[in-house]
């Protein structure tokens, strides 16, 4: 049997048999990994390196887009919805909206250069499609489980 094929087994194994005892945070990470393991079919070795790089950048990621995201978005609630802003406070707020997208731009590039010598550049344009594979299916899952991740 491929030991590509005997790793995705003990992941999607992994994923399934922890269902019931994670959160929906830890599941989706472990679902992840599994599609994407799949999609890059990445060796033993690639996968130990690919692994400790893409998850610090999955982590900067989290930190920079949702975490800041989230934070500016309670900005325009407490200040009572956006019709409610100055055009002033308007104005900050877009920028603040660039600088995320800014720095998510260069969290990328280091994934990139972290990432070269690690796995090809092949893999790391499968990556980005994976990615967005990956996010499709979560929210067509999603959607098909009633926004519940712990029906069957």
């Amino acid at each position: 049997m491929n030991l590509k094929k005997i790793i995705f087994g003990i992941l999607l194994f992994t994923v399934f048999t922890g269902i019931a005892q994670r959160n929906d945070n830890e599941k989706i990470k472990a679902y992840k990994t599994a599609f994407l393991t799949e999609a890059l079919e990445l060796t033993v070795d690639e996968a130990e390196k690919f692994w400790p790089v893409y998850n610090a950048y999955s982590k900067e990621y989290q930190k920079i887009k949702i975490t800041k995201t989230r934070q500016i978005f309670k900005k325009i609630r407490i200040a009572g919805g956006i019709d409610q802003l100055s055009e002033s406070e308007a104005d900050t707020i877009l920028e603040e909206f660039v600088e995320i997208d800014s720095n998510v731009a260069k969290a990328k590039e280091k994934l990139k250069k972290d990432l070269t010598g690690v796995i090809s550049s092949k893999k790391m344009i499968k990556l980005l499609s994976a990615e967005q594979n990956f996010n499709k299916e979560l929210l067509k899952r999603f959607r098909n489980r009633g926004g519940n991740m712990n029906k069957n």
